[in-house]
C-alpha cells in the first residue's frame, strides 16, 4: 500500500499538465504557473510544444520525452526528480497518458515515491462525448486502434455489443478503410459521430449510421484527426420460449453440471426468473 500526499514533500515531483487540443486559448492559469516553475518541461515533441509555450511566454528548458525514447530517457528524469527537480510533462496536445507514453514516466514515480500531481484539462474523446449526442455514462475508451482489419474486428465485436457508449481515435488516412471495416460488423443503422478538428476553426461533428457515413466519407476526403463515437447497443435480449430454455438447462446438465447450477446460469444469462425456469423445468 502507498499513500501519495501531493503537496507533503518539497523535494522533486512530477506535474501532468493537459495542454490544448487544438485551440490555443484553451491553456489554464494553473497550467501556465506550472509551466513556468517547473525545472525542466519533458515534452513529447519540443517542436510542437515551442509554439505553445513561446505563445504563453514560458521558456524553461525542454527536454523530449517520446514513445521512442521513453525507456531510455525515464530514468534520467528519475534522478533529476530525485536531485530535487520538479518536470512538468506535456504531450503534443491534451492530456498527457492518454495515447501518450507518459504512463512509463507515472510508473517509475510511484516506484521510486515521488509524488505525481495531474492537472485537469483539454481532452479530445472527453470534449467529443459531451458533443456526441450519445449517453456519455458509461463509455469505453480504445484510444488508437491496430491497423489491420483482422485486428479491428474483435475490438468492432466488442462495441457492437457493449451498452456504453464507446470511443476510439482514427487518423484522416485510415478513416474510410475503418469505416469500411466498422460495416463488416456493425448493422448498417447503428448510429455514429465522427468528430473532428476538435476547438479549431474547422470542428465539425458528422452524425448519422454506419452506412451513411461511410457513404458520405467515400465522398469526401477526411481531413484533420478524428474521434470516432458508436452509440450503445439498444437492443433487448431475444427472449426464448420456454422449451427452448428447458433445452439448454438440459445441455449444461449433460456437460456435468447440477440441474440447479444450470437452471441458475441459463436463468442469468438469457433474463429469466430463476424460481420460474425451475417450476417449468421441473414440470416438463
Amino acid at each position: 500500500m502507498q499513500r501519495q500526499s501531493s503537496y507533503a514533500k518539497d523535494n522533486g515531483k512530477l506535474y501532468l499538465v493537459p495542454t490544448p487540443i487544438g485551440n490555443l486559448d484553451d491553456i489554464t492559469i494553473r497550467a501556465k504557473k506550472v509551466l513556468t516553475d517547473a525545472d525542466y518541461i519533458a515534452a513529447e515533441d519540443t517542436r510542437t510544444s515551442g509554439i505553445l509555450l513561446e505563445k504563453i511566454g514560458v521558456h524553461n528548458r525542454m527536454l523530449s520525452f517520446h514513445k521512442y525514447n521513453s525507456k531510455e530517457r525515464a530514468p534520467e528524469l528519475i534522478k533529476l526528480m530525485q536531485d530535487g527537480a520538479t518536470i512538468a510533462e506535456i504531450s503534443d496536445a491534451g492530456m498527457p497518458v492518454i495515447s501518450d507514453p507518459g504512463y512509463i514516466l507515472v510508473e517509475d514515480c510511484i516506484k521510486h515515491d515521488i509524488p505525481v500531481v495531474p492537472l485537469p484539462g483539454p481532452s479530445a474523446f472527453a470534449t467529443a462525448l459531451i458533443g456526441s449526442g450519445f449517453d456519455a455514462q458509461p463509455f469505453t475508451y480504445y484510444g488508437f486502434l491496430p491497423r489491420k482489419q483482422s485486428e479491428q474486428k474483435p475490438y468492432f465485436e466488442e462495441m457492437n455489443k457493449a451498452k456504453a457508449t464507446s470511443i476510439f481515435y482514427e487518423a484522416p488516412h485510415r478513416l474510410v478503410k475503418t469505416l469500411k471495416n466498422m460495416a463488416q460488423v456493425f448493422p448498417a443503422d447503428r448510429k455514429i459521430v465522427a468528430a473532428r478538428e476538435l476547438t479549431k476553426i474547422h470542428e465539425e461533428f458528422i452524425r448519422g449510421t454506419v452506412a451513411e457515413l461511410n457513404s458520405y466519407f467515400a465522398k469526401t476526403t477526411p481531413r484533420g484527426e478524428f474521434v470516432i463515437l458508436v452509440s450503445p447497443n439498444t437492443e433487448k435480449p431475444k427472449q426464448l420460449a420456454w422449451p427452448e430454455l428447458i433445452q439448454l438447462v438440459n445441455n449444461v446438465v449433460k456437460q456435468g453440471k447440477s440441474k440447479k447450477d444450470a437452471i441458475r446460469q441459463i436463468a442469468k444469462n438469457y433474463h429469466v426468473s430463476k424460481n420460474e425456469l425451475y417450476d417449468k423445468y421441473h414440470q416438463k
